[in-house]
């Protein structure tokens, strides 16, 4: 596996820290939920933003310890994760559907927030799935 192929299914793991303590605290294992729109776009602000600035060192440490050759993914591994982003969209897709679905349902604001976020953590781990697959090469 290439050094590419590693930093992408890493950093698709590392959003999932932040998320995963989100919702342990929506549903009450880990303090307290979010009570406002503000504090919820606050919360989910500062975990883009330490996402994008840890993304931001890791590749450059990454980019100037090793030459251009090994960083860059080759066709195989393009491929792979080009078909994992194609499933990942996929349950997208699904997800965002079913929201639609339950938009008819009466739902809080913030419960259709955690909802469209959970949507987006379920794509993501499609897309870390199915690429695992396709690089063992079960899928």
């Amino acid at each position: 596996m290439s050094t590419h192929m590693k930093f992408v299914i890493g950093l698709s793991l590392l959003i999932f820290v932040p998320i995963l303590w989100h919702f342990a605290t929506v549903f009450g294992y880990l303090g307290n939920p979010v009570q406002t729109r503000g504090e919820f776009f606050l919360r989910m602000g500062v975990i883009a933003a330490a996402f994008i600035v840890l993304s931001v060192i890791t590749s450059t440490i990454i980019a100037s310890r090793l030459g251009s050759s090994e960083i860059e993914p080759d066709e195989r591994e393009w491929l792979i994760e080009t078909r994992a982003e194609r499933n990942g969209g996929w349950a997208l897709m699904a997800g965002l559907v079913g929201l639609m679905w339950f938009a008819f349902t009466p739902m809080q604001p913030m419960d259709v927030a955690n909802t469209a976020l959970a949507i987006l953590a379920t794509g993501e781990a499609v897309k870390i799935v199915s690429g695992l697959l396709y690089l063992r090469g079960q899928a």
